[in-house]
């Protein structure tokens, strides 16, 4: 079975579910890399998706759209109308060809603008969908309430993020040290960096904690501000995957303050290394361990009373959620999800009815 899969992003995410699609016997190519121009191969993509076609491809795996924004749409409007266009003519143009359009539906809408209306492209690629997957059932909810309900949907599980085995890891908490608590991820606006600091800022003097701040970040305005916060160590820069254990090893606590989000590789990570977790009680974060994880009320002041608790939380508490970190991470491995992904867009190319996809209790959260 040959997959087409768009865009190709360093996302740990796309390699392993990849790998595990090749073992099981797919042939997983990706478009929009023929020249070194961007501008370039998004011009090429619906004669390359041709001609792919004509060379027995099937199937295209839409994992986001920020592949279809051109350079200077903030400071030319005009090209996020053109984007759109050009998006809607692809989606047509791989129709007509007879392909299958999947599409992961990772965010519900764009973090970052990349049309000049986004919910209006997200209706339309969910109409052109023949399957979407969701990693939660808010993904799902979110879809609906955008008037985006795909009429097939699955929804399999994020894999783990990290190692086979957390018990290599430093038990957190098992030092007499202040505790280390660690943002990791991509440092955005919805990521809610600002209230992190602003929480560690509300802390009652004397508390046990320390944070530590890690990630690229793109937005010179954001990051200005932080340096200015602090208090914080930062680390504004691209980590690479051989420096992940090291990093979670030193934390005892992982903080993810989202203002907003519909799927995390984060939490994963944190939680696949024996992490306990700091988040926000939203929607797309219900399925998270209970036992691994402490919910606050997306206040400032919640979260700065989640960490002040952790802080203060005795060395057994936090090893226990270590423990319940680890357990969730291995209840599904990439070839379980993998092997549902394979299966679901079989029966897409198959024709198969909605009740003959493949039953996704063993991969959903």
């Amino acid at each position: 079975m040959k997959i087409m899969a768009f865009p190709r992003d360093p996302n740990p995410y796309q390699r392993l579910l990849c790998s595990e699609l090749e073992r099981l016997g797919a042939q997983v190519s990706y478009l929009g890399q023929l020249t070194p121009s961007h501008t370039l191969n998004l011009l090429l993509l619906p004669a390359e998706t041709a001609a792919r076609r004509m060379g027995g491809a099937r199937l295209v795996h839409l994992h986001w759209v920020f592949g279809f924004g051109l350079p200077g749409a903030r400071m030319f409007p005009a090209l996020r109308r053109l984007s759109q266009a050009w998006f809607g003519l692809w989606l047509w143009t791989a129709r007509t060809l007879g392909l299958r359009v999947v599409w992961t539906a990772h965010n519900v809408l764009p973090h970052s603008q990349v049309f000049a209306n986004d919910a209006v492209a997200r209706r339309l690629l969910v109409r052109h969908c023949d399957l979407v997957f969701a990693h939660t059932p808010a993904a799902l909810e979110g879809l609906a309430a955008l008037g985006a309900a795909p009429r097939r949907s699955l929804i399999v599980r994020h894999g783990p993020m990290g190692p086979a085995a957390a018990t290599a890891l430093r038990v957190p908490g098992s030092d007499d040290a202040p505790r280390q608590f660690l943002f990791f991820g991509k440092v955005a606006e919805y990521k809610g960096v600002e209230e992190l600091l602003a929480a560690f800022a509300n802390l009652q003097e004397g508390t046990p904690a320390r944070l530590t701040v890690v990630g690229d970040c793109a937005d010179a305005d954001l990051r200005g501000r932080l340096a200015a916060a602090g208090n914080v160590r930062l680390r504004l820069e691209h980590v690479p995957e051989r420096d992940l254990a090291a990093l979670m090893a030193a934390a005892d606590v992982v903080v993810l303050p989202f203002r907003a989000v519909t799927t995390s590789g984060s939490t994963e990570l944190a939680l696949s290394h024996g992490r306990p977790l700091i988040v926000p009680d939203l929607p797309a974060l219900a399925g998270l361990p209970a036992g691994a994880v402490l919910r606050y009320d997306r206040s400032v002041r919640g979260l700065a009373a989640a960490i002040a608790e952790l802080a203060n939380a005795d060395r057994s508490r936090l090893a226990a959620m270590s423990v319940a970190a680890a357990t969730y991470s291995e209840q599904v491995s990439w070839a379980d999800i993998a092997m549902a992904t394979l299966s679901a867009m079989k029966s897409v190319i198959g024709g198969a009815q909605e009740a003959d996809l493949p039953p996704s209790a063993a991969v959903t959260t």
